[in-house]
């Protein structure tokens, strides 16, 4: 199948495939650069990351924010 779920639940087992998904690094949707838990934003829509600054600077002054990647308005939050 080739996704995390499917590689999980077929190697449930094998002590070294336990909970992969929180062992992936967050990467900026922009700038691709790893993204640190303070420093983010994300999509309630897409479940994206950003870093607040590479959104910033997406935004480009508007007064509303948007998902790069789903292109809704008002989805993106810093939880």
């Amino acid at each position: 199948m080739g996704n995390i779920i499917s590689n999980n639940s077929n190697n449930s087992n094998n002590s070294n495939n336990s909970n992969n998904s929180n062992n992936v690094e967050k990467s900026c949707l922009i700038c691709w650069d790893k993204i640190d838990d303070i420093d983010n934003v994300s999509c309630g829509q897409c479940n994206i990351t950003l870093h607040a600054y590479c959104e910033e600077l997406y935004r480009n002054g508007k007064n509303y924010c948007k998902c790069p990647h789903c292109l809704q308005i008002g989805t993106l939050n810093n939880l």
